[in-house]
Parts: C-alpha cells; structure tokens; sequence
C-alpha cells in the first residue's frame, strides 16, 4: 500500500510541475527576416503579427510539437514553428550607450543606439563583448535584451 501511494505521490506531484513550468525559459533569435507570429501553434492560425528583422532576440517560454511560444523584447507573445528559430545569441540594445575598443578602457569605437540588434561574442559580469557589422568591442549588460543578467 506504500508503495502505491508513493508511486502515485511521484506521478502526480511531476504532472502538476510540467503544468506549471512547461519548459525553461531560453534566449533564442529569429533565423529569417520574415517570420510569422500566430496566434496558435498551426499554421491555419490567424497571423498575429509579421517580424522583418533576422537575428532579432526572442525569448521561448513553452513548446508544443514543433512550436515555440515566445516572447519578445516589447512583451508580444506567440507562436513560431521551430523551422524559424536560431540559436545564435543576439541581443536588442534598449538605451543608447558606448561601444568600447577594450573592457578596461574608454577607447569609443562607435555610439550604438537604442534599438541596435547585434551578435554576443562573449559576457562577464558587467559587460559584454559584442558584434554589430562592421563593429566588435564592450558595452554594458544591463541595457541588452536577449541574455540571463546572471
């Protein structure tokens, strides 16, 4: 009789895990420059909105099947099929800020604005090494979109 309430506790208690996390939330980018959001994991479900820009950020908070429900830097939330997610690490810069040559200098390569999407070579602490063609140096991790601040 244990045995069986144990074995119910485990199946039940992992169940009501999976409906309340269904996947850990993961950083991810759009692979084309044309990707529809819908409002539904189908393709027979309305366009909710269209994306134009490759490489733009996007944070996957549930799957189903081969669809990705995400989220974007504004908040929008819908779905994408797999078939348009990239794993590259991009990022979307949320406040004008300096692009440094070297971490520990003040070297200016170029002044990136807000909105600026770029690739993440690296990040520490505070900063993080980027590219944003035809530009590489440092800038602040607290203004990018797209990367755990941890």
């Amino acid at each position: 009789m244990k045995k069986i309430i144990f074995i119910f506790f485990l199946i039940f208690t992992s169940k009501v895990q999976s409906i309340i996390y269904p996947i850990e939330p993961k950083y991810a980018s759009l692979k084309k420059d044309r990707v529809y959001l819908r409002w539904n994991a189908s393709f027979e479900a309305p366009i909710k909105f269209i994306y134009q820009k490759k490489n733009l950020p996007i944070l996957i908070i549930d799957k189903f099947d081969n669809w990705r429900k995400i989220s974007d830097f504004e908040g929008d939330e819908g779905w994408i099929h797999i078939s348009m997610i990239s794993n590259k690490n991009t990022f979307i810069n949320k406040k004008e800020q300096n692009l440094l040559k070297y971490k520990n200098d003040k070297i200016i390569t170029a002044i990136i604005k807000e909105g600026v999407i770029g690739k993440i070579i690296m990040c520490e602490e505070k900063l993080c090494k980027v590219k944003i063609k035809p530009y590489r140096g440092w800038i602040e991790k607290k203004y990018l979109w797209g990367i755990k601040k941890n």
